[in-house]
């Protein structure tokens, strides 16, 4: 047979159409959204790898004209810092710490103007205690690779469907993970915060990351975070309450003494741009509690519990004050709270 028989080019043809079927097939299951407006940044140091991510992320329908690839760590922040992204993706095998820290920075509003940016860590090694890392780094996901275009694309999906609340522990920022009963027993709950892929994904408004939603994310991290210091501040004075009663004349151990003058140093910080008097009395106040931990051991504790009911009640006073618009009160993890 040659090229010009008909057997040939009937086969030819029918290839063809069953690639375009394919192809159009592949394109009706995995865009669902149109990602071509989103703004995303890979980070990849490894040019082998480089390619196929990619082409995994063309594949799920990010536009190559608007994706910033770089391979070098102060290129990635000054992108973060300086560019409109609304996704980020982070290949961490070869500086995992790095990329760490990296997540950390973002979320605790030390990196870029978005805390809230999402974020996807990639990586090549199915290593547990690796993966757990970048969560409690803060992270949105992280993929294993090699992953499908279809694996990739409803992991993209969900964080413009049902992108996890943030909740503010004293050591986190970021996706609620806790238990059900975990999560629960917390008084302060989680909140939403703006997510500029499902913005650009869908147009929904409420969803974008302009100045006034962030402003007051922001404000709800605030003063939460207070009331985990305040709250741990309480959990301390007990504890060395305890502790001078059956060790009245014995200093106290410098890990907590330590501890305390962290938590006091935080509360100040916080609280320092509040402008109400009784908020700058008790900041001037923050010496002699010192002095007394020091210099009283055994009577450090009445000075700790006065200190801790009075910050209580001006990080309360605080957030009622600060609360307002937008995002309207936390939601607890039952789906009970003002959600406008």
């Amino acid at each position: 047979m040659t090229a010009k028989d008909p057997e040939i080019i009937m086969l030819s043809d029918f290839t063809a159409a069953a690639s375009t079927r394919r192809r159009s097939a592949q394109q009706a299951i995995f865009h669902r959204y149109d990602l071509a407006e989103v703004n995303l940044a890979l980070f990849n140091e490894k040019k082998d790898t480089r390619a196929i991510l990619r082409e995994s992320l063309r594949g799920v329908g990010f536009r190559p004209l608007n994706t910033i690839v770089v391979g070098a760590m102060d290129k990635l922040r000054l992108a973060v810092r300086k560019s409109d992204i609304d996704m980020l993706i982070l290949d961490a095998d070869r500086q995992p710490r790095a990329m760490y820290e990296l997540v950390r920075d973002i979320r605790n509003g030390r990196l870029g103007p978005d805390p809230y940016l999402v974020t996807s860590v990639v990586t090549w090694r199915a290593d547990k205690g690796l993966i757990h890392s970048f969560l409690k780094a803060g992270a949105d996901d992280v993929v294993v690779m090699p992953a499908s275009i279809s694996v990739a694309s409803r992991r993209i999906d969900k964080l413009i469907d049902s992108r996890q609340e943030f909740v503010v522990t004293a050591g986190y920022i970021g996706p609620d993970r806790r238990s059900k009963s975990r999560a629960m027993a917390d008084e302060l709950g989680t909140f939403p915060v703006p997510n500029g892929l499902r913005y650009k994904a869908t147009g929904d408004e409420t969803a974008k990351p302009n100045a006034a939603r962030l402003q007051r994310a922001n404000r709800i991290v605030q003063e939460h975070r207070l009331r985990r210091l305040t709250l741990r501040l309480e959990e301390l004075a007990g504890q060395l309450e305890r502790y001078a009663v059956a060790q009245p004349n014995a200093p106290i151990p410098s890990a907590r003494l330590g501890e305390l003058s962290e938590l006091i140093g935080q509360i100040a910080s916080f609280t320092k741009d509040d402008g109400r008097l009784t908020v700058s009395e008790l900041i001037a106040s923050l010496g002699a509690v010192m002095r007394a931990v020091v210099d009283r051991p055994a009577r450090a504790w009445r000075h700790i519990r006065a200190a801790q009911s009075a910050w209580s009640g001006a990080a309360g006073d605080t957030a009622r004050r600060k609360r307002g618009g937008g995002y309207g009160r936390p939601r607890r993890a039952d789906g009970s709270g003002d959600r406008r």
